[in-house]
């Protein structure tokens, strides 16, 4: 509980204490806002030893392993009774299709049909030759879904077939916990929201734009753009056919019922006979005719999702020549039959066709069911086209990397603009050179920033041992011992340092003005869950580093909404840095999005219980969908909010306005107490000067103190309230508040000045003192007080 004290002194104080249809692209327009709620879990088997909760799930899980190939094979079955175009276009029409603003998961907590089923159809689907059958398929779409749902499940199951060796709680940990990255990565789709994905693929395409000219004789994002456009151009099919299907069910008689049909799709009119020979055989009823009908469009269902030659012609309007388009379309489909001879088990850890997302039906025309998630593997193409060329890839490669840091530099350049930022830095221990990628100098506040642009191989994603450690090797130990090393070398040089930079010149740093450092990997391939929790890599056994030896890993994406939503620059320190101590301290599961929507709710701010417990946040980031897809479409949406009262909110504003001594540090400690400790301390601190104000207190000096909930790291508030007759004495009254012996074991104190004989909110004067501790080296890598 929080930690409250009212000055001994006041002895007036005594108490203690959408569109209109359906839309394809879950990004297109931006979702209802909503609030997840927490849940208390309890979890079955806990009262069993080891050893029988290993039996019951070893017994689920091969129970799994048994009938899961069996399952599987019979999916082909399907498609050899309906045939596969048929099977595709509808999955995609009926269960992908959802309302404009609609989040099934979301409201539901899962996807009843997620993305990567489709993905796993069309993969099987290729497996045998084109097959073409008339029977409507819609008489079996229940048994049909179902089949696919008890795959998915069994797939998951199968993982309770523990290996033998594995036999106690450790072991156990770290194989589910490999279990979790591999099911998180067949399911998950869209690394990031579209319009970032958009804006990454773009811009990855247009660094390397000359280069890929020469190769392939047309600009990579005139393709990219394509793509995008096609995509655009199904989501309208679909709701073009929805409206013409509504044309026809929203009718109230037999005539009007056929004209609306025959009026909206390519069929042969009707005589006068055949309308009252079809009203007999569906024995007059009006809703069986219209169910009928609906049946019948269905067959309309895959010129949808299918471009011939000339439509992609003109779409490109020109700026491709049509041999060419021709040549990279084929590059980037599959026909019927080509994927017979592989294992089809694999398509669920690594389906091919998120490489080639387009069926080619016959010369010239194209069908694809996965314009889901199109702009998803857009950059997979791009990247694969690179391939074709060893330069070209050569050259690729290294533009990630440029990109990434270039990115980096405009981000933290915008979001820190009273920041010194250096990059580059180059500097010399143990006889060896290194180089530093972005240091970001606020105040007495360091970011120590390294950049990794390498990408994460199909194995590590599938959860390899081998590949998933050499991975994040890469991408999360090799930037944190960079980042590390640095802040080492900062705190043992305190003093006036010139650097030279790789690109010529000298960054002159003030190294002795710096006292405390937050290291960060930034990454531009998206990990997910992956990589989000340090202590989950090292319980996984996918990293054999200490927890302190690793720094927080975040994406340049995600890094970009984590800095548009959080207003001030206190904000994104704090969060930045609390994110890095949440690593430590909690167990936790979810990925950034997760957790900054977290960070809204709490501002990381726990209580002692509440690090006892083991948090789930997983969909928590749909909290923040509306906002970030609104934005993006130009919509008018409110911007998510940080829970503080009006009054912290404003102390902040004029701290980090002023910038004077220590406004950082002094922010930092505010960040620290949640919402419900300033609303109590507000009312305590309003009662005090309202007192005053009355001459209704003994003293002229008075005081009240409140501390943060967490018992580790604990932060004290004073609200000082005097008469103006007095403020010489202010200063010695600081020294006594910080010599209250409640605060003794805090690790730091702020004081907030309020003079009740003037207007002078939201305070009169700010004081803060830290321990030398004030944050534990694990945390916050603390140089000097």
């Amino acid at each position: 509980m929080p930690v409250r004290k009212k000055n001994k002194r006041n002895s007036a104080n005594k108490r203690k204490k959408d569109k209109d249809f359906n839309s394809i692209n879950k990004n297109s327009y931006a979702p209802k806002p909503i609030k997840m709620n927490y849940y208390q879990w309890s979890f079955n088997g806990m009262d069993k030893s080891l050893k029988e909760q290993l039996s019951l799930y070893r017994t689920l899980g091969k129970e799994a392993v048994e009938n899961f190939p069996i399952k599987y094979k019979e999916i082909k079955k399907w498609f050899e009774k309906y045939g596969q175009t048929k099977i595709l276009s509808f999955a995609l029409y009926y269960f992908m299709c959802r309302p404009a603003g609609y989040d099934e998961e979301a409201e539901k907590g899962s996807l009843e049909f997620p993305s990567y089923y489709l993905e796993l159809l069309q993969a099987i689907a290729l497996q045998e030759e084109l097959i073409h059958k008339a029977d409507p398929f819609s008489s079996e779409v229940s048994a049909f879904k179902k089949h696919l749902q008890e795959v998915g499940e069994l797939n998951q199951q199968k993982f309770y077939d523990f290996p033998n060796e594995i036999d106690n709680e450790d072991d156990l940990a770290a194989y589910l916990l490999r279990s979790q990255i591999i099911m998180d990565t067949t399911a998950v789709r869209n690394w990031t929201y579209e319009h970032l994905m958009k804006s990454v693929t773009m811009d990855l395409a247009n660094s390397i734009k000359d280069d890929f000219i020469k190769v392939h004789k047309f600009c990579p994002s005139t393709l990219l753009t394509l793509l995008y456009k096609m995509t655009e151009i199904v989501e309208n099919r679909i709701n073009e056919h929805r409206q013409k299907t509504i044309s026809f069910f929203k009718e109230k008689n037999i005539n009007k019922v056929f004209d609306a049909y025959e009026e909206a799709f390519p069929v042969i009119k009707s005589s006068a006979a055949q309308r009252q020979e079809m009203w007999r055989r569906f024995n007059r009823d009006l809703k069986q005719l219209k169910v009928m009908f609906l049946m019948h469009s269905d067959y309309f269902l895959e010129e949808l999702f299918t471009f011939r030659r000339e439509d992609i012609e003109s779409i490109c309007d020109g700026e491709i020549q049509p041999e060419e388009l021709t040549r990279i379309f084929d590059l980037i489909s599959f026909s019927f039959g080509d994927l017979k001879s592989e294992d089809e088990e694999r398509f669920i850890l690594g389906n091919p066709v998120l490489n080639k997302p387009f069926v080619k039906l016959e010369e010239g025309k194209y069908f694809s069911s996965l314009w889901m998630i199109m702009t998803h593997v857009s950059l997979p193409i791009l990247e694969q086209l690179c391939s074709t060329d060893p330069k070209l890839i050569e050259k690729y490669n290294l533009k990630r990397g440029t990109y990434l840091e270039e990115s980096i530099f405009n981000l933290f350049k915008k979001a820190f603009p009273m920041a010194s930022v250096y990059v580059g830095s180059k500097w010399k221990a143990d006889g060896k050179e290194y180089e530093n990628d972005l240091l970001v100098v606020i105040d007495e506040f360091a970011l120590v920033v390294e950049a990794k642009a390498g990408t994460v191989s199909a194995p590590a994603k599938r959860g390899a041992r081998e590949r998933l450690a050499k991975t994040l090797k890469q991408l999360v130990e090799e930037p944190s011992e960079q980042a590390l090393r640095f802040i080492e070398y900062l705190k043992e040089n305190p003093t006036q340092l010139s650097l030279k930079v790789k690109k010529g010149g000298n960054n002159k740093i003030d190294a002795s003005k710096l006292k405390y450092f937050i290291p960060l990997g930034v990454t531009l391939s998206h990990l997910g869950g992956m990589t989000n929790n340090l202590k989950m890599l090292i319980k996984a056994g996918v990293s054999n580093k200490k927890i302190e030896e690793l720094a927080s890993s975040v994406s340049l994406t995600d890094l970009m909404v984590v800095f548009d939503l959080l207003p001030l620059a206190a904000d994104k320190v704090h969060y930045l840095q609390r994110r890095r101590e949440i690593d430590f301290s909690i167990e936790y599961f979810g990925d950034e999005m997760d957790l900054l929507a977290w960070y809204f709710d709490t501002g990381f701010n726990l209580s002692q219980e509440a690090k006892q417990t083991a948090f789930v946040l997983t969909l928590k980031s749909k909290e923040l969908d509306h906002y970030i897809i609104g934005k993006a479409k130009g919509e008018a949406v409110a911007k998510p909010l940080l829970k503080r009262i009006k009054w912290w909110n404003d102390i902040l504003l004029q701290i980090e306005a002023r910038m004077k001594e220590n406004w950082l540090r002094n922010s930092f400690i505010l960040l620290n107490f949640p919402e419900d400790i300033q609303k109590e301390f507000e009312k305590e601190v309003k009662e005090v000067v309202k007192r005053m104000q009355r001459k209704q207190a003994e003293y002229p000096h008075n005081w009240i103190i409140y501390g943060s909930s967490d018992n580790d790291r604990q932060f004290f508030i004073a609200g000082y309230c005097y008469y103006d007759n007095v403020l010489n004495d202010r200063n010695a009254m600081f020294n006594d508040i910080f010599q209250d012996e409640i605060t003794l074991s805090g690790k730091g104190k702020l004081i907030l000045a309020v003079n009740v004989d003037k207007d002078q909110y939201p305070y009169s004067a700010i004081a803060s003192w830290v321990s030398e501790k004030v944050f534990d080296s694990n945390y916050m890598l603390f140089a000097r007080t």
